[in-house]
């Protein structure tokens, strides 16, 4: 069988006054080598990217060192930098592709995107318990940092075998405030902060975590879950194509 295609988003930055179109290579690893989609990158700036869905099997926000804008959620302040560019296409592209049953992916940045999209707020994280070591190698970084609850029945709680607990990563200065209308929480750590939510009436997949599943996706356990269960519904989307 062809491999579904999965659209990542980039995020936009300025080298040398140069704009640049950038995502990590660890999450086009995670999501050929793990996953085991083909990936297509679309540009911050693809703001009609929307009216070719149809062409996907799946779509996935991942994290960056961003912040979404605090007029996109109604706030006076917020802390950056920020990226109007991927702003725009998250919440053009994110309900769209929800009510076009496309699986969706959210990592890090992602689920802050999808709960705004939902409606819902962010805050920042005082003091900043969720934060990486610099001092350490990024390796260490990314390695597991806290606990979290998974909420029983929801989706996190089904592709785990329904255990109630696991350690992820921790590499964050936001986090959600007031959670979106329609969103479910699925997980949160011991300090209450929300650590992965999902689409609560979406027709498809639809799943997004605040830690880095795609740093070590060939290795740890939790990781390969999730990404796993994002390709075998992409895959599923292809072949109802």
């Amino acid at each position: 069988m062809t491999r579904p295609l999965v659209a990542l988003a980039c995020s936009t930055e300025t080298w040398d006054e140069v704009r640049h179109d950038a995502v990590r290579h660890a999450y086009v690893a995670a999501l050929e080598e793990v996953a085991e989609c083909t990936v297509s990158l679309i540009p911050g700036a693809g703001h009609t990217f929307a009216a070719q869905l149809d062409r996907f099997d799946g779509l996935v926000f991942g994290g960056h060192e961003t912040n979404v804008a605090p007029e996109r959620y109604a706030a006076p302040d917020g802390p950056g930098p920020f990226d109007p560019d991927r702003d725009a296409l998250a919440l053009a592209v994110i309900p769209a592709a929800i009510e076009a049953g496309l699986p969706l992916l959210g990592i890090c940045r992602g689920l802050q995107e999808l709960n705004v999209a939902y409606g819902g707020t962010l805050r920042v994280l005082d003091p900043p318990a969720h934060r990486e070591d610099l001092s350490l190698p990024r390796d260490q970084q990314y390695l597991p940092a806290h606990g979290i609850r998974i909420s029983p029945g929801g989706t996190l709680h089904e592709l785990t075998g329904r255990i109630g607990s696991a350690r992820v990563n921790s590499l964050h200065g936001q986090a959600v405030d007031r959670l979106g209308r329609g969103l479910r929480l699925e997980a949160e750590a011991p300090d209450g902060v929300v650590e992965a939510v999902s689409v609560a009436d979406g027709q498809a997949f639809g799943l997004a975590v605040q830690w880095h599943p795609e740093w070590y996706a060939t290795t740890d356990w939790l990781s390969r879950k999730i990404f796993r269960a994002f390709g075998d519904a992409a895959r599923k989307h292809a072949a109802g194509r």
